[in-house]
């Protein structure tokens, strides 16, 4: 597929309470939109307009053990896929996205194309594969629950994340070519729920 644009965020958990004595939020991994080109598939037929998106979890030294979410779901221009949608109860932040630790990191691909050619997801651009057209582009991670949860830190401090973490990519970032990446530190929010510690967002980059 040939990459007209890339962008990448980071995907992280963030504090609600503000204590200066707590990691405020962690870096747990990075989500870029990859770009829109051509597809051509195995028995020969060619897709125009096909988008890419890569989400990728790592955690190694940040936390004690792999993060678990029940779904990690992409929304674009109205239409949305989830892991859980496609086959995986749960994933991990962990080898294999908790599969098979066999694996190396947990890598996502998903891909937006035309409704007609089997896409759940839309494309970010027109045929053209120039003109981006989406307005953002939104990752929502969700606890095993749908509730703020803990873990622990590398470090053995504990960390109580929001149960639905947001995550989001503007147009204007996404207008940027390939000659760089633009980076940027993406919010992911909640209404706070009471919770036996103070609860902090995720984060990715």
């Amino acid at each position: 597929m040939k990459v007209l644009a890339s962008l990448s965020i980071l995907l992280a958990l963030l504090a609600v309470s503000q204590a200066t004595a707590e990691t405020r939020s962690i870096t747990i991994g990075k989500f870029t939109y990859l770009g829109t080109g051509t597809q051509t598939r195995s028995d020969g037929t060619v897709i125009q307009g096909v988008s890419s998106y890569e989400l990728v979890f790592d955690t190694g030294g940040v936390t004690a053990e792999p993060i678990p979410f029940s779904n990690a779901i992409l929304f674009v221009k109205g239409s949305r896929q989830g892991t859980q949608s496609s086959g995986f109860p749960t994933i991990t932040t962990g080898n294999g996205c908790g599969q098979n630790d066999s694996f190396p990191p947990c890598d996502l691909i998903f891909e937006g194309g035309p409704s007609s050619a089997g896409f759940q997801l839309a494309p970010c651009a027109l045929q053209d594969n120039v003109t981006q057209t989406c307005i953002s582009i939104a990752l929502q991670l969700v606890s095993l629950t749908g509730k703020n949860f803990s873990f622990l830190l590398a470090d053995g401090e504990q960390f109580c994340a929001f149960g639905i973490n947001n995550t989001f990519v503007l147009a204007e970032h996404m207008r940027r070519r390939s000659t760089r990446n633009a980076t940027r530190k993406a919010s992911a929010r909640e209404r706070p729920r009471p919770s036996s510690c103070a609860v902090r967002r995720l984060e990715a980059n």
